[in-house]
Formats: structure tokens, sequence, C-alpha cells
């Protein structure tokens, strides 16, 4: 139904265009519909268009009313399936189809995304327009806003429980109201200053994401998307993320000294002394520490690389990696220099002390408890310079290897740290190494991307030498440069802050804006979208087609940093049915593994760290 101007009320059916009989009694049949009617829309003029289903949209016009037959055949109507037909305030018809939007001046100009690609594609099932000029579309794959010019996908199921979106209303105060074929989805939107984002991420994380001993990881929900529900993961990089945590909490205390940073800072340093020293191995840190009660962790399951603490109360874990060499030295790097107090400095500098003379006493390696050095741990010039086996890791592990020698030198004091420094660097070229660390690998490895981030900030630091930087900002800038596509805020932020450099801070600001409140890995689908480029290059490195450039990150899978944003779904699967008739439809099933299905919940890390970092650096505002 649909009333205009002048009071009369309008009602459609598949079959007949009926109005409101002026005693308001009841309804009187008006005119039959050709095909089978679908919608209606009355302008401010009173101009009535309805859709039909198969047959077009129909114009009433005449003294003696008729309907004026647009179809696709002879008009720019790109689809004789018409689901939804609306006015807007100027007087345009904007028409929903089973292809896409078309907009129709009510005469003989039509536009579509043929000719602007910002209009939507897809199965239109419904539209609502609000007076500050936003467009909704309830589609069969998700809710879409139009809005300064841009479409928004809203996709199962972080936004709506179905991709199946029927309906879609508007309130003047700005909620919207999706309808789909699982339940209603009622989205609210609030304005807010990136520190108050900060604050929220900051309540869930100590919330929900805190475990025994002050270690800070995702959470593992036991039902999907319940919060409240699961437990915090132990896992196999406790120190890395705990650090990186760490390190937001001492931006954080840079910028506001407040206590309660401090206290959080404190806390991360005290889990990162255990892992330093639990292994009861000088220099040999542990990757991990679980506890009989920590739930789903496996205690005492016999797993070769966990071992028993010398108290008895817990276990810890061996097969220690670069990768959590890297966490811990940015870590305690953040940590030393803006939170330490005299006596913790000192902490510190033993512990790194010990970690590089055990590397060093062990040709470049680290060596675990059985006597082997660890898969990855391996700084050794014999292998990154003279061994293809380490080819991929040859700029990446001599980074590493520098920064971590002159972190120690600029902690402990010692000199002899600096003399292994240079002559890594003079007779082994590993500084000629950084100038290319990074390996254009087409996106696939987002692990050494976090790696060599975290791993040139204290290098570049503490290097005064004008030369030996230029070095390095050779292998930075690259590396920055090719991952710029990706719009990270965390890249950004390192970047400009070690180099002074533009740095797309507005697009870190945005991408911080995107970023979700809930952070939960909920199932994405975002293939279906005619507007996505993709790229196949990846396939060369095993990789399936990714996207040309990562969806915002309120569009795409949520991740990490060591993750790839060019990914379009994740945790569906996308399957072919055929019916008796032999008509074929595809459906989407949602993966059943307990890490793609909103059973796992980011941390706020992945906010606070870049967050934090830019106030301390300047780079961002509140």
């Amino acid at each position: 139904m649909k009333e205009s101007p002048d009071g009369t009320l309008w009602l459609l059916t598949e079959d007949y265009l009926y109005k409101k009989t002026e005693d308001g009694s009841g309804f009187e049949r008006h005119i039959d519909v050709p095909g089978i009617a679908s919608s209606l829309a009355v302008s401010d003029d009173n101009a009535i268009f309805a859709g039909t289903k198969k047959s077009g949209l129909l114009g009433l016009i005449g003294k003696r009313p008729h309907w004026a037959e647009l179809f696709k055949e002879f008009t720019g109507l790109i689809s004789n399936n018409v689901n939804c037909v609306a006015f807007d305030s100027v007087g345009y018809v904007w028409v929903g189809t089973d292809k896409g939007v078309c907009v129709y001046d009510g005469k003989g100009h039509w536009l579509s995304a043929r000719e602007v690609p910002e209009l939507p594609r897809g199965c239109i099932n419904a539209m609502t327009f609000t007076p500050d000029g936003n467009k909704w579309f309830a589609t069969s794959t998700g809710l879409v806003l139009l809005k300064d010019g841009k479409l928004k996908y809203l996709g199962f199921q972080r936004w709506v429980p179905s991709p199946a979106v029927l309906s879609v209303a508007a309130s003047p105060s700005g909620t919207v109201c999706a309808g789909t074929d699982e339940g209603l989805s009622i989205i609210e939107t609030a304005l807010m200053t990136l520190e108050e984002k900060a604050a929220h991420y900051q309540k869930t994380v100590e919330k929900y994401h805190v475990r025994h001993g002050g270690y800070v990881t995702i959470r593992l929900l036991d039902v999907p998307g319940d919060i409240e529900s699961g437990h915090v993961e132990v896992s196999d990089n406790d120190g890395t993320w705990t650090s990186m945590y760490m390190a937001s909490q001492c931006y954080r205390y840079g910028v506001t000294k407040e206590k309660d940073a401090l206290e959080k800072a404190r806390r991360g340093f005290g889990a990162l002394k255990q892992l330093a020293y639990i292994t009861g191995i000088p220099g040999f840190t542990a990757r991990a520490v679980r506890y009989p009660d920590d739930p789903g962790a496996g205690f005492g399951n016999g797993d070769p690389e966990w071992h028993l603490d010398a108290d008895g109360e817990c276990e810890w874990k061996g097969e220690t990696s670069s990768d959590e060499m890297v966490g811990n030295f940015y870590g305690f790097s953040a940590y030393y220099d803006i939170v330490a107090n005299d006596k913790e400095k000192a902490e510190i500098a033993d512990i790194i002390r010990a970690i590089m003379d055990h590397i060093l006493a062990n040709n470049f390696k680290l060596v675990d408890t059985d006597g082997l050095p660890t898969t990855w741990a391996n700084w050794a010039p014999e292998d990154l310079n003279h061994n293809d086996h380490w080819h991929a890791e040859r700029g990446q592990n001599a980074l590493e290897l520098l920064s971590m020698l002159k972190t120690a030198c600029h902690m402990t004091g010692d000199e002899k740290y600096n003399k292994v420094y240079l002559r890594m660097i003079k007779d082994h070229h590993y500084l000629m190494n950084t100038m290319h660390y990074k390996l254009e690998d087409y996106h696939s490895c987002h692990i050494d991307d976090e790696l060599g981030m975290l791993t040139i900030t204290p290098l570049l630091k503490y290097e005064k030498d004008p030369v030996i930087r230029s070095y390095l900002l050779l292998g930075l800038t690259h590396h920055w440069e090719y991952e710029r596509v990706e719009r990270s805020p965390l890249w950004s932020v390192i970047y400009g802050a070690l180099t002074g450099r533009h740095c797309d801070i507005e697009l870190a600001a945005k991408s911080l804006e995107e970023l979700p409140l809930d952070l939960i890995h909920w199932p994405t689908y975002n293939s279906h979208r005619d507007d996505l480029e993709w790229i196949t290059a990846s396939e060369e490195f095993w990789m399936p087609p990714q996207l040309k450039e990562p969806l915002p990150y309120d569009e795409k899978p949520m991740n990490k940093y060591d993750a790839s944003p060019f990914n379009a779904d994740s945790g569906i699967k996308l399957v072919t049915k055929t019916d008796a008739d032999g008509n074929e439809t595809t459906a989407i099933e949602i993966s059943s593994s307990p890490h793609l299905n909103g059973r796992r919940a980011e941390d706020g890390t992945v906010f606070l760290h870049p967050y934090w970092m830019g106030r301390y650096y300047g780079l961002l505002g509140d």
C-alpha cells in the first residue's frame, strides 16, 4: 500500500491496483496489472509506477488510466524482473531488479551500474531512503548502503543473520532494521572518537582476553558470537601477542601517563619475564605457558614440545622460533624506552644479554632443551647467504639479527654486541641483505610483513649512523610501498614514526574507524560481488585467487596483521544443488571449523597497538 500526497490510498495485489473509496468504506478495483505485480511507488505529484515479476516496469498514464509498459528490450531497464520500486525526494524512480538497481527520470533517461559503477548490483529485494541521502538496499547477498557516493556492504553474519535480506526499514534516528529469512537484524550507528573506541577495546581485552599470568591472546567461544562464553587460548605465540599488547600500553602510558596503562604494561612485562626464565636454559625463551586449569590447553597430554617447569606447577613450550624473538625484543624495547624504571631496565638488559649470548654461543641459533636448534630461529650466515633452503629468509633474518644485536648493545652497553653487528655487516653483507628484505610474493606471506615491521622498529630507533640508516631505510621504504595497498594502520604508523614521511595516516585512521567493535571471526561472504577485482598471480605460490585490493575493515574477514587481508570470503563454501527438475541453485554452507564460524574473537590489540603508537609519535589525534 502507498498513500499519495492528496491522501489517496492505493493497494496493489499481484493482479490488480485498488483505490480506497472516497467514503473510506473499502477498496475499489482501479486497473488490472499485466503480468504479476511485485511493488508499488507513488510520487509527490501522484505519478504511479508498479514493478512486476518478468514483465518489467509499469507506469500509470493517461486521462483514461492505462499502463505504459517499460521492458528492458526497449528501454534502459536492466531486467524485466522488478522486485521493488521507489521515488526519491528529487522525483527520480529507483528500480530494484534481480540484476541490480536502475535510476529512471520517469521519461526516457536511465542509469545503472553499467554507467555508474557505484550503483548496487545483484538481486535487490527491497530498498528504503533516508532524509540525509542514504539509500539502503536489501539484497539476496546481504544489506547494502549507498552513502556519500560509495557502497558499503553489510554481509552475514557480522551484520545480518542470513545473506537473504528480504526487507529493510530505517527510523528517523538512523536505526536500520533488516528482515532476513532467518530473523531480524537491528543496526544502530553511534558517533565516537578514536580514543573512545580505544576505551571500548581496552575494556574488552581486560574482560575477555587476559589469561593466567597476564598473557593476552584471542578468545575461543563455546557459542558462536557469544563473547561471554569460552576461554582465552593458549597460543603458540603467547609472548609475541602479549608483547604487542604490552607495547600498546607502553605507548598509551607515554601519551596519557595513566596509572592503569602503567599497570597493564607492567603485567605484560611480568609475563615476558616468566617466558624468559621458565625454561631453565639461560637465554632460551619459551613460546608459551599453560596451567592445569587452563581450559582446552591439553595440560599433561604428553606433547613432546611441552615440558613441566621446575616447580611442577605449569608446562612451558619449546621449539621457540624467530617470531618469538622478534615479538619479545620489540616489546622489551617499547617498555625499556617508555615505561621502565632503573631496576626494570637492568632486568631487561639481563634478559637481552642472556638471549644474545645464547644465540652467539650456538652459531646464531636457538638451541632447545633437547640440544637441537629450533626449526626457524636461524640467523647463521652460512645458511642465510649460502644455502638456498634459506633464500626466503635471507633478508628478513639478517634484519632480525642486526636488530637484536643493536638492541642488546643499546640496553647493556656492552660493545661486544656492536662488534658482532659490524662484523655481520662487513664480512657477511647482512646490511646489503636488508636493502630488499621483503620479497615480492603476491602478498602471500603476511607473517613476514609483521616480523619485518616489528624488527626494524628498534633497529632504526637505536642506529644513529646515517650511512647504515640509509640502507635500512631502503628496505623499509620498499617494504611499506609494497604493502601500502593493504591500508594497514600498524604498517602506516610504524613507517611514519620511523621516517617522518607521509604514511597514508588518513587511511590508517579510516581503517581504525572501520574496525568492527566485536572483532569476532564471523563467516564472511563477498565473492559474489561484481565490483571486486581479482588477481590469479598468487597461484604461483600455491595460493587461491585473491583480491587486487583488500576490502574495508568492516567488510573483510577478521584477522590479525600477520594474516592475509586479500581474502573475500572466510568460513563458508558454495554448494551447488540440483532439484528434481534439473534446476541448479547455489547455497552457502558455513564451515564447521571452530576457528571460522563465529567461535573466535580477536583481542583489541589490533586497534590499540597502532592507535596508541600513532598517538605517541604524534601521527594521530584522539
